[in-house]
């Protein structure tokens, strides 16, 4: 009974903890911010709103890249490149699950506060990438690979890379690997555009309809639409649209998105099952995963059609298991500190060793295969953990507000920009039939 005398409300989240202490909290919904309680699991003290880190998707970010950097640098990996799905998927999951936790603490959605945090943490370490490639074209560089950079960088700084990789073709297929080392950044440009339009769609249903299950239906329908568009604008031996266009890779963005819905509970706290149905869910995607990442063909039909859907819900089956289970053993393996340690600089892994490998392959193509992949992992192991130390973490921790730190941010990429734009080399020449052509 209430101390009012009508009958206690039943919450469902009781069924699945025991008895526990009660905390204040802000439901979820339209209608402002009302106190309620609402029972907390003893698992979950301390857990508040703010979505607290989760050590086991850090373990997630490891695999990714390391999958792709072994893809990327000619290991037998054939569907390592499959791990930028993983990455899609778990940057879904993790920014909506930001959202849902600011709404449940606040009762609104800061969308300039979270422009801010994502400009914060991931422009400046991007922006270092490009100064260094920019320093390196002009201290020697060929001049095909100039102008490719040039406006590749170009493309870089409004976060269109891979609209610009289609429409000029200079895609995985467009040009030769060592004329185009900002190739990989159309994975962070799809990235980026989600965070621009997601949030909006965020407060539009969630704000306004302040329905759960609208939310959930949503993202559902926007991995679909995705993944159908993906299939209809593939096209053999010419599948850039399909593979790097933001409309057809969105799905795994929306598949996490739709994860972090259905795991935390109104108040943002992430909910758990038993182990007996996550652990067997969880080896059962990650061995489907596996199977992919070593079959899986990049200009083949067949990833169009279904692979890439089949990827993305069984990576958001595989951390669902992880979040889900809590602290279990599966949880704890993909949290524990070498998977940890590689993922909290995955990001800055990403970056580098697309330009180290690009490089390496121009400036030592005399060099065995073997010796040039021990170099580039070694290169790219120090200066993605120097990015991490003295780029990423000082800025990103910074007390100075965006505002300060904006004009500074903004004055290096204009520096940049005058680079790629005014530098210019001369124009390599081809004399076809009385036709100049230019090089891409």
């Amino acid at each position: 009974m209430r101390p009012d005398g009508g009958p206690r409300r039943r919450d469902p989240v009781r069924n699945l903890v025991p008895a526990r202490p009660a905390r204040l909290s802000v439901p979820y919904g339209a209608g402002g911010p009302r106190l309620r309680e609402e029972p907390v699991a003893p698992a979950d003290r301390g857990r508040r709103a703010g979505a607290p880190h989760l050590p086991a998707v850090d373990g997630l970010r490891a695999l990714a890249v390391l999958g792709v950097i072994a893809y990327h640098f000619g290991l037998p990996l054939r569907g390592g490149f499959l791990g930028v799905d993983l990455f899609f998927v778990i940057s879904g999951y993790v920014i909506t699950r930001l959202l849902l936790a600011e709404r449940a603490r606040t009762g609104t959605t800061r969308l300039a506060v979270f422009w801010a945090r994502r400009a914060r943490r991931l422009f400046p370490a991007v922006l270092t990438v490009l100064v260094v490639v920019q320093a390196w074209m002009h201290l020697g560089a060929g001049g095909p690979m100039r102008h490719t950079v040039n406006a590749q960088t170009l493309a870089a700084l409004v976060y269109g890379s891979n609209w610009y990789s289609i429409f000029a073709e200079v895609g995985y297929w467009g040009v030769p690997v060592d004329r185009a080392p900002l190739n990989h950044l159309w994975s962070l440009a799809v990235e980026e555009q989600y965070y621009l339009v997601w949030p909006l769609l965020f407060v539009a249903l969630a704000g306004v309809l302040g329905s759960r299950r609208v939310l959930a239906g949503a993202a559902l329908l926007c991995a679909g639409c995705a993944y159908t568009a993906m299939h209809l604008f593939f096209v053999p031996g010419a599948p850039d649209r399909a593979y790097l266009g933001t409309d057809c890779r969105a799905g795994g963005l929306a598949l996490g998105a739709l994860l972090a819905v259905l795991t935390t509970s109104a108040a943002a706290v992430d909910r758990r099952l038993p182990a007996r149905v996550t652990t067997p869910a969880g080896v059962l995607a990650a061995a489907c995963l596996a199977w992919l990442w070593f079959t899986a063909d990049l200009g083949g039909r067949s990833l169009y059609t279904w692979q890439l859907p089949v990827a993305g819900v069984a990576a958001a089956t595989l951390i669902g298991s992880l979040v889900l289970t809590g602290d279990g053993l599966p949880a704890r393996i993909a949290g524990s500190r070498p998977f940890v340690a590689i993922g909290k600089v995955s990001y800055s892994l990403y970056l580098w060793h697309w330009p180290i490998w690009v490089f390496l392959a121009a400036r030592f193509p005399q060099w065995p295969a073997v010796d040039r992949v021990i170099a580039a992992a070694i290169a790219t192991a120090v200066l993605a953990t120097a990015s991490y130390h003295w780029v990423e973490n000082p800025l990103r921790h910074s007390r100075k507000p965006m505002k300060v730190m904006a004009p500074a941010f903004l004055a290096v990429a204009a520096v940049v920009a005058c680079a790629a734009v005014l530098l210019q080399p001369p124009a390599p020449v081809e004399q076809r039939d009385d036709v100049q052509v230019s090089g891409p």
